[in-house]
C-alpha cells in the first residue's frame, strides 16, 4: 500500500530542495502557488526534469538513450511495473557526466512516478498525458554519444521539437490551473486553451537563443539549417563571429518569433481572473523574464554573438521584476505596462 504521508511530508521537503537546484526562479514561482498546485505542478516539474536530464545525457549512444525513455513511459503509466533489479535510471546516474542533483533525481525515479498515484484521478491523468506526450518527442530528437553534432533541419522541426518539450508543458498547466474548483469563466478558459502551447513554447524559444553561443560550444545547434541557408550562412559561419551581419539578421528573426509567442503568453496570464492571483504570478515572473531577456538581448546582440555564454539578465532586474510582480497579479494594465 502506498505510503501517502511519506510523499506529503518527506518526500515533499526532498522534492523542494531538488527543485531549488534545478531552478531556484522556478522554485520561487511554483512555491507561490495555492497548496495542492504547488504540489502538482511542482512534482510535474521535477518529472520533466528527470526526462529532460535522460535527453540530455551526451555520452550514451540514441539507442540506449530511447530505451531508457521507453520506460519511463511505462513507469509513468505504471510506475508498479518498475524492475529495482533493472534500475535504468540509477545505472545512467552512475555512468553519465551529468550535475550531482541530477544524479540525484535518476537515483529517485521510482518515488518520483509513484508519488503520482497519491493525487486525484484527474490530476493524475493530467501529468501523465503530457509527460508522456514530451517523452515520445524526445525519442524523435535524441541525440548522443553515436550523434554527437545537432542540428534541427528546417523550421517545422524547431516548432515540433518546441512543443514537445515546451508546448506539451503548458498544455498540463492550463489543464490544471482551469479545474472546475478554481472558478475560471468558461470564456476566459478558452482564451487559456487557445494559448496554453504558445505560453510553454515561448519560454523555450527564449532559452534556445539566450543559451544558443553556450550550446555551439558543445557542439549542438537548436537554430535550424533551414533558416541559416535563408541567409546564406553556414554552420561553421554560424559560429563564427566574424559573420556577424549574417548572424544578427537570423537572431532578429528568433526573436520576433519569440516575441509573438511571448504576447500570446501575455493573452494567457490576463485572462486568469486576480482572485487567482497566485497563479497569475507564477505565470506573470517567467513572461516578465523572459521580455526582459530578449530586450537585452536585442541591445546586445553584438556582444552576445561575439560570446560563447549564456545571456543573463543582472540580479538587480531579477529582483525588481519579482517585486513589481506582486502589484502584475492584481492588475492587467500594470502587468502590460511592465513589458513595455
Amino acid at each position: 500500500m502506498i505510503d501517502e504521508k511519506f510523499y506529503r511530508t518527506v518526500f515533499a521537503e526532498k522534492r523542494n530542495i531538488w527543485l531549488k537546484e534545478v531552478s531556484r526562479t522556478f522554485y520561487l514561482s511554483i512555491k507561490v502557488l495555492p497548496e495542492d498546485l504547488n504540489n502538482y505542478v511542482g512534482h510535474s516539474y521535477l518529472l520533466c526534469r528527470l526526462l529532460d536530464t535522460i535527453e540530455d545525457a551526451y555520452d550514451i549512444s540514441v539507442k540506449e538513450k530511447i530505451d531508457i525513455l521507453d520506460k519511463a513511459i511505462v513507469f509513468i503509466k505504471n510506475p508498479y511495473k518498475f524492475d529495482p533489479s533493472n534500475d535504468v535510471f540509477s545505472a545512467l546516474a552512475d555512468k553519465s557526466d551529468i550535475k550531482e542533483f541530477e544524479k540525484i533525481i535518476l537515483k529517485n525515479s521510482f518515488n518520483i512516478f509513484e508519488c503520482i498515484e497519491t493525487f486525484p484521478e484527474n490530476v493524475r491523468k493530467t501529468i501523465r498525458t503530457w509527460t508522456v506526450e514530451m517523452a515520445e518527442g524526445m525519442k524523435k530528437y535524441s541525440f548522443g554519444a553515436d550523434k554527437i553534432q545537432v542540428q534541427l533541419d528546417s523550421v517545422e522541426e524547431l516548432e515540433e521539437y518546441t512543443y514537445y518539450v515546451a508546448g506539451t508543458v503548458g498544455k498540463l498547466l492550463s489543464e490544471l490551473y482551469t479545474d472546475p474548483k478554481f472558478r475560471i469563466q468558461k470564456d476566459k478558459i478558452e482564451i487559456m486553451e487557445k494559448y496554453s502551447i504558445a505560453f510553454g513554447k515561448a519560454l523555450q524559444y527564449v532559452n534556445i537563443i539566450k543559451d544558443s553561443r553556450e550550446d555551439l560550444t558543445e557542439a549542438r545547434c537548436f537554430i535550424p539549417k533551414e533558416l541559416l541557408d535563408k541567409y546564406s550562412c553556414s554552420f561553421d559561419e554560424f559560429k563564427d563571429s566574424a559573420n556577424i551581419e549574417k548572424i544578427r539578421k537570423i537572431y532578429l528573426e528568433l526573436i520576433l518569433k519569440a516575441e509573438e509567442y511571448l504576447d500570446n503568453s501575455v493573452e494567457y496570464t490576463c485572462a486568469i481572473p486576480v482572485r487567482q492571483w497566485r497563479i497569475r504570478l507564477f505565470c506573470i515572473w517567467p513572461v516578465v523574464l523572459a521580455y526582459k531577456t530578449l530586450a537585452g538581448l536585442k541591445n546586445n546582440l553584438n556582444e552576445f554573438i561575439k560570446g560563447d555564454t549564456t545571456y543573463k539578465i543582472s540580479r538587480n532586474e531579477v529582483k525588481s521584476i519579482i517585486r513589481n510582480g506582486y502589484i502584475a497579479a492584481f492588475s492587467n494594465r500594470y502587468f502590460r505596462n511592465m513589458l513595455k
